[in-house]
């Protein structure tokens, strides 16, 4: 009888041994979590449906060696690994089967310092594996989602992006969401100099190159902030951002490309008129 992929973890799909971290359960984890541990060390649940007519490749079994020796297995994500991604709930803790598809460098970066790439995440850093160690997870991580789609940007029509004047109530908005969500990659001046932009290949835009951005619709740009930008780590944020905050973001980028102006608006009285 061949292998199943999960035969060379001990326990794994043949009554599940849980390795429960040094510091106990995540304070004010869900019921749902609670229960699963117990019928996981129970032997009640076998091996993850996707994965026991495929075998996983060497890489990718390292990687789930990794996934189940390190906290985010038994602090945060057993449930992908225990449950059926049609009946595991959503909430906290997302399942790795359903997370957009992401590269190699998006995870690298993720792994290294995740604040800067999801502001309000509670995962940790990983930053102690080594280089060997993050590519087996992440390959292992990308095997999880690799059946989500990918949603390819398309320029929208114009009247499809809210309008937003050019002023100093809109340029505040958007600052706020670009530091908050985009200053870990494209950095305080938005060159890509970025915390974990170095990380990154290609590396992030640069929205100060004036030549670029000027042929750049408005309506392609708007679409990657919406949608991502395919085979790059740049993500969509259409489940994040309303489509006004998408566009003050977007009127604030604008200005990184054009400093005159950005001075203008920031030394305005009191920031309420317009830049000219």
């Amino acid at each position: 009888m061949s292998q199943r992929p999960f035969d060379s973890i001990t326990g794994l799909g043949r009554g599940l041994s849980l390795r429960i971290p040094p510091h106990g359960l995540v304070r004010g984890a869900p019921l749902v979590c609670v229960f699963t541990m117990l019928t996981l060390m129970a032997g009640c649940i076998g091996a993850p449906e996707s994965f026991r007519d495929e075998p996983l490749s060497g890489l990718e079994e390292q990687g789930l060696k990794i996934f189940h020796r390190e906290p985010c297995y038994s602090a945060c994500h057993v449930t992908t690994l225990a449950v059926p991604a049609a009946n595991n709930p959503t909430g906290f803790v997302p399942d790795l089967r359903r997370t957009p598809r992401r590269t190699r460098d998006w995870y690298l970066a993720y792994f290294v310092d995740p604040r800067a790439v999801l502001p309000f995440t509670f995962m940790p850093s990983f930053a102690h594996l080594t280089g060997e160690d993050l590519d087996a997870l992440i390959a292992f991580l990308q095997r999880l989602n690799r059946n989500v789609a990918v949603d390819k940007p398309e320029p929208v029509a114009s009247n499809e992006i809210p309008g937003m004047p050019k002023n100093g109530a809109v340029y505040r908005a958007g600052k706020i969401v670009y530091s908050t969500y985009c200053l870990g990659c494209h950095g305080d001046s938005g060159n890509g100099g970025g915390t974990v932009g170095h990380l990154l290949s290609p590396e992030p835009r640069d929205f100060t190159d004036a030549a670029w951005m000027t042929k750049q619709s408005r309506n392609y740009l708007f679409s990657v902030i919406t949608v991502g930008k395919p085979n790059t780590a740049m993500p969509g944020f259409k489940d994040i951002l309303t489509p006004p905050q998408r566009a003050e973001v977007l009127r604030y980028i604008e200005y990184f490309a054009d400093p005159v102006s950005r001075e203008r608006v920031e030394v305005g009285v009191g920031g309420q008129g317009n830049e000219n």
